[in-house]
């Protein structure tokens, strides 16, 4: 009984490296995921910011259009003054121009601010082109040192699962149901060890019952607050070797 109980010690420990072991290989992958995450949100900004750039050089376009129509509408009526047969109708013609000529040079400022605009979104656009081409560097970068982590990582599971196989093959079907079952349930600790008459896993006293049941070694003694299997914790290390 001392063996079976010292085996399901060492395929505990294996199965917490393992799971350890798969938990490292997600920790590092969602490193991967993030910096992509990253970048795509960086991509759909640059967008944004593409689109704002188009708008504001057809914005601009648009107004050197207006322009250019008050500045043919200025020149008719300059024309039209130009024969104007009266003081009255020159006045007005004169007055006429001189709203136009106002309209004109609120259409120029609101073209200076569009060209503005336009050259402040086109530096901003590469500016975004180039942070996200070195974003891009940085992700093959980490992907690179990814795969590498995850091969060793695979290589150290495909180790402890050989390891895990050899134990097993020591132990009766229903001693790893039982085991099996309890690690299921209790968050992955299925074995658990007595100290100074204590569950070191609910931190439960055990009856005298119990420690004489583990004492005598003859049949595998659960315990009665958490249902795990118990053993006398003699401070003996849990190497993976019998």
């Amino acid at each position: 009984m001392t063996e079976k109980i010292e085996v399901l010690r060492r395929l505990q420990s294996i199965d917490t490296k393992l799971r350890r072991l798969e938990g490292d290989k997600l920790y590092i992958s969602h490193d991967v995921e993030k910096k992509r995450d990253d970048i795509k949100r960086k991509r759909d900004v640059l967008a944004g910011i593409v689109a704002e750039t188009k708008n504001s050089q057809k914005n601009a376009g648009l107004k050197e259009l207006e322009l250019k129509t008050k500045e043919q509408e200025i020149n008719k009526l300059s024309v039209q003054m130009n024969q104007a047969k009266t003081n009255k109708e020159f006045s007005a013609f004169k007055t006429e121009i001189g709203g136009k000529e106002a309209d004109k040079s609120v259409i120029e400022d609101a073209i200076l601010g569009l060209i503005t605009k336009y050259e402040e979104m086109q530096q901003r656009q590469r500016a975004f082109e180039k942070e996200i081409e070195q974003e891009e560097g940085f992700l093959k970068e980490l992907q690179k040192k990814v795969e590498d982590s995850i091969k060793e990582i695979d290589t150290k599971i495909a180790a402890f699962r050989e390891k895990r196989n050899k134990y097993t093959s020591l132990l009766d079907d229903n001693t790893l149901q039982q085991y099996s079952r309890l690690v299921s349930n209790k968050d992955g600790i299925a074995v658990a060890g007595i100290i100074n008459k204590v569950c070191q896993s609910c931190f439960m006293s055990v009856t005298s019952q119990t420690i004489n049941q583990l004492m005598s070694k003859k049949d595998i003694t659960f315990c009665h607050s958490c249902g795990r299997i118990l053993y006398l914790d003699d401070g003996s290390d849990e190497s993976e070797e019998l």
